[in-house]
C-alpha cells in the first residue's frame, strides 16, 4: 500500500491500485481480503485522497480540542464562560 499512496498522478495511482486490488483481493487471509473488496468498492474516492494536496487535518485537531474542554470544564456557569474558554485554548 506504501506504493500505491507515493503516486503523484492519477493514472500512477489508478494503475498501482488496481495491482494492489489484484494481488489482494484472493488472499489467505480474510481480513485482508475483506479490506481489499472494501477499497475496490471505494476506488474513486480512495483515487482522489490519494491526489488531493488537501487534507482535514486541522479541523479535526480543532474539534478535538473543542470535545476534550467540553469534557473536562462540566458544568460552566453559562455558555459565555464555555465559549472564552474554547477560544483562550484554540488562540482563535
Amino acid at each position: 500500500m506504501r506504493y500505491v499512496l507515493k503516486a503523484t498522478t492519477m493514472t500512477q495511482a489508478k494503475r498501482r491500485l488496481t495491482e494492489w486490488f489484484k494481488r489482494y483481493q484472493f488472499h489467505l487471509c480474510s481480513a485482508v481480503s475483506k479490506i481489499a473488496k472494501t477499497f475496490s468498492t471505494r476506488e474513486k474516492a480512495l483515487l482522489n485522497t490519494l491526489i488531493s494536496p488537501l487534507s482535514n487535518g486541522m479541523m479535526e485537531g480543532t474539534n478535538n480540542k473543542i470535545k476534550l474542554i467540553k469534557r473536562r470544564g462540566f458544568g460552566y456557569r453559562n455558555e459565555d464562560r464555555l465559549f472564552l474558554c474554547l477560544r483562550l485554548e484554540t488562540g482563535r
